[in-house]
């Protein structure tokens, strides 16, 4: 018996070694797995600044953001509930009931980021009090740099915007 297990395990060396090497689908696996939990990281993080229900005004000449700003930015959304004729302040995924209310949080953030800048995405129905309220938040927490998000509107001539690019301040 011992023969015949010699036997087979030097005929199998000989095949690996004259035949071509095997596929290692553990380590293929291991490497799509991170890729994956990367890559939902990303997208939930994404997903929190943008709400999808806002409708943001149109521009004739918004510009793209530079790439150094993305890293520094914080986006506060803006919406407007017409049952109670209220704006609805929201940063990272969390709802506010005034603009004062986001002040100390900005001042903390501002704190651990001095280049910080805020994005204000507010909808079409907002009025323009509520977003002078959120600018206000801003400057008392310390903000200097404020931009906000419109939609390039392509059948206005001399737009270059790409569509929900913040326009310069």
């Amino acid at each position: 018996m011992a023969s015949a297990s010699i036997k087979r395990q030097r005929k199998r060396k000989r095949q690996d070694q004259d035949g071509e090497p095997e596929f290692q689908v553990a380590p293929m696996v291991d490497v799509l797995l991170v890729l994956m939990l990367f890559f939902m990281a990303i997208t939930s993080t994404e997903t929190l600044k943008k709400d999808p229900n806002l409708i943001l005004p149109e521009a004739n000449h918004g510009k793209k953001p530079q790439a150094g700003d993305q890293k520094h930015m914080v986006t506060v959304n803006i919406g407007w509930d017409k049952p109670t004729n209220s704006p609805l302040f929201n940063m990272d995924g969390h709802p506010f009931a005034t603009a004062d209310a986001l002040s100390p949080l900005l001042a903390d953030k501002r704190s651990r980021d001095q280049n910080m800048n805020v994005l204000i995405r507010a909808d079409t129905e907002v009025q323009y009090s509520s977003v002078a309220d959120l600018m206000n938040a801003c400057a008392a927490a310390g903000v200097g740099s404020v931009t906000f998000a419109v939609i390039n509107n392509p059948n206005k001539k001399g737009s270059t915007a790409a569509p929900d690019a913040p326009a310069a301040n």
